[in-house]
């Protein structure tokens, strides 16, 4: 079982039994973590920082990668739609 917690206007936290992104457990914790392109890595609003966890989640594809380049992310910030969960994760976003 792998737990995802959520740190920001909302506090939040689910678990999951298999892979997850983080854009679907912060849906489902429910946290109103700000999507607008349906997870398809073109908008960028959904960047958390990553406070814990980051080796349990999966690297970051090429799309993401150059999203979070054009915003000039920090090496913590990941973009909730594209990463995906695979142990405890904790993120404020």
């Amino acid at each position: 079982m792998t737990t995802l917690k959520f740190h920001g206007k909302v506090e939040g936290t689910t678990e999951c039994e298999r892979e997850s992104s983080l854009l679907s457990a912060a849906l489902q914790a429910p946290v109103p973590l700000t999507h607008r392109c349906g997870g398809h890595a073109r908008c960028g609003t959904c960047i958390v920082t990553v406070e814990a966890g980051a080796e349990h989640l999966s690297p970051p594809g090429t799309a993401e990668a150059r999203v979070l380049q054009v915003l000039k992310a920090a090496p913590d910030q990941r973009l909730a739609c594209q990463a995906w969960a695979n142990g405890d994760v904790s993120v404020r976003y």
